[in-house]
């Protein structure tokens, strides 16, 4: 039997169906260790120059996952590549890492629950099948050198009798459809003889002409905008999110250029710093350091990293700008003593303490004599006092508990 936050049972049917099992955040990012990134700042005398290396030399390319209690299975998910040549990072290892890796271990640590992975705005996550519909690989014209084949769609009709039919995004002769093309075969091309733009651009500061990509979140001023709004592009996923949830988990993208809310940035922020003061300057120690400095990172740190990145999503959903004073004040809390709680961590140990030991010494002066009436009166009080005046367990055992119960 298995029961919820509030102990009431939970049935076998509810459980298969995923809407009542826990979710645990799993932020994922990469980092890259190199050879000669070693201190910023040291001690020297006044006549002498170190003499540093001009390039970062060899690097080793890392990819994690952690939890709010801390890594995935204690860094198993970890994977870690040597930067040489033309083997980098790409869309497929990481399909591949998650795959087989990340998601067998999550389902291992924690058996019940669902994770919602957690994945930057960048093009690695966010990587699309050959032949996906993505208009940004669709010339004006047919064919063209730089036109992708794609995959047959369903394109929905009311007026069709079966709702819909199936239309190729290819020629008779091979040749890829463009979007007059595609656009003409819907009754959507404009007839009206004007001329309609392949994309919108816009002017950049420096100067250049780039493609506005905002143009294709809905709008209906140009040929890729227009074809982006139909429902089958429209629902385009990529290979990672569909795999995700394929194994019965979620997934989310950060925001743009928003890095603070992701709290895998400071874990990678606190093993740089470790790697730097222990640097060799060689890529032998560097391999044995990498994977020292990701394990030296407690678990209680990697909970407060969590938790900072909770006060900044709320400070943002309170309309606080970044900087200001008011972003400051709820972030960054500051206690003036180290053995001073938090008010409401007070005020759970007093409402929960103080009936309980006031009732035990109820029942004693009923049922003991005088001097065991008076000897449990000040135990209890002097119980209430330690609670108040020391700081209560990491909230990672309370995490850690919940998800137990609950899963």
């Amino acid at each position: 039997m298995k029961w919820d936050q509030d102990l009431y049972p939970i049935s076998n049917q509810q459980l298969l169906s995923g809407e009542l099992a826990p979710v645990v955040m799993v932020p994922h990012d990469e980092c890259t260790f190199n050879v000669n990134d070693g201190r910023h700042f040291i001690w020297t005398y006044e006549d002498h120059q170190p003499l540093r290396k001009k390039g970062r030399g060899q690097g080793l390319h890392v990819s994690d996952l952690l939890t709010p209690i801390g890594r995935l299975e204690d860094g198993a998910a970890c994977e870690i590549w040597k930067c040489r040549g033309d083997i980098w990072w790409d869309g497929e290892k990481l399909l591949e890492h998650i795959k087989t890796k990340a998601i067998p271990l999550f389902q291992a640590e924690f058996p019940g629950c669902r994770a919602l992975v957690l994945f930057d705005n960048a093009k690695t996550p966010s990587k699309y099948a050959d032949d996906a519909l993505r208009v940004s690989k669709m010339n004006l014209a047919d064919g063209g050198k730089h036109a992708k084949k794609m995959r047959t769609t369903y394109v929905l009709d009311r007026s069709h009798p079966q709702g819909g039919y199936f239309r190729s995004i290819i020629l008779e002769d091979a040749t890829p459809k463009g979007l007059k093309t595609v656009l003409t075969e819907r009754g959507l091309w404009p007839t009206s003889g004007e001329h309609f733009l392949t994309q919108c651009c816009i002017i950049t500061p420096a100067g250049n002409t780039t493609p506005n990509s905002r143009c294709l979140k809905g709008g209906t001023c140009c040929a890729r905008a227009l074809l982006a709004s139909q429902p089958d592009f429209k629902a385009l996923r990529g290979e990672l999110e569909k795999a995700i949830e394929a194994a019965g988990h979620m997934i989310l993208f950060y925001p743009a250029f928003h890095c603070e809310l992701n709290f895998i940035e400071y874990f990678w922020g606190a093993a740089k710093r470790y790697t730097r003061l222990n640097c060799g300057y060689d890529f032998p120690s560097l391999q044995h350091l990498v994977s020292e400095a990701l394990a030296q990172v407690p678990n209680t740190l990697i909970w407060k990293y969590h938790t900072k990145t909770q006060r900044i999503i709320a400070a943002y959903e309170c309309g606080e700008v970044y900087g200001s004073q008011c972003y400051k004040n709820l972030v960054s809390k500051r206690y003036k003593s180290h053995r001073r709680s938090d008010v409401s961590c007070a005020y759970f140990f007093v409402s929960f303490t103080f009936p309980l030991f006031y009732f035990l010494c109820l029942l004693s002066f009923v049922h003991f004599p005088m001097f065991l009436s008076l000897f449990c009166f000040s135990l209890s009080h002097s119980f209430i006092s330690f609670l108040l005046s020391f700081r209560p367990c990491s909230p990672r055992h309370f995490y850690s508990i919940k998800v137990t119960f609950m899963a």
